[in-house]
């Protein structure tokens, strides 16, 4: 006799994995399926590290699932006692009229997210890595 499972999660990435658990969680009997061994280089989140944004320049609609990702980043800390998150902010730099700034900016005041907008200078001060022509902003 088969086993029987409410979901059969194919792909076990970043998504995939995270998709198994909180399904498991909840009580579902879930069985995924990888075709690599864990941590290959095959998928779209293999690597070191990798960015989450909040101020989603995209598209404001995104916000919502960005925040609730921050909050299951803390819950996982909390039940692993692993350090996953490292939250360090963002700067989104460019004319002022770019897709980046703007879309970043609709973002963060659609949802109340905190931020500053920073001039030339003050992106040079703060992050003196930088060296932005006069005509250059960033939402950080």
């Amino acid at each position: 006799m088969g086993r029987n499972y409410d979901v059969i999660v194919i792909g076990l990435g970043g998504m995939g994995s995270t998709t198994a658990y909180q399904l498991a969680k909840r009580g579902q009997r879930v069985l995924g399926i990888e075709q690599f061994s864990p941590a290959h280089d095959q998928g779209s989140s293999h690597g070191e590290s990798r960015i989450y944004r909040q101020a989603y320049f995209e598209d404001p609609a995104y916000v919502p699932l960005l925040l609730r990702a921050y909050e299951l980043w803390e819950e996982i800390k909390h039940e692993s006692g692993q350090e996953l998150l490292t939250v360090t902010g963002g700067l989104m730099m460019g004319p002022p009229d770019s897709e980046t700034v703007q879309g970043s900016l609709k973002s963060a005041k659609q949802w109340n997210l905190p931020f500053d907008m920073l001039d030339a200078s003050e992106i040079h001060k703060r992050f003196p890595v930088f060296t932005p022509s006069r005509n250059q902003v960033a939402l950080y």
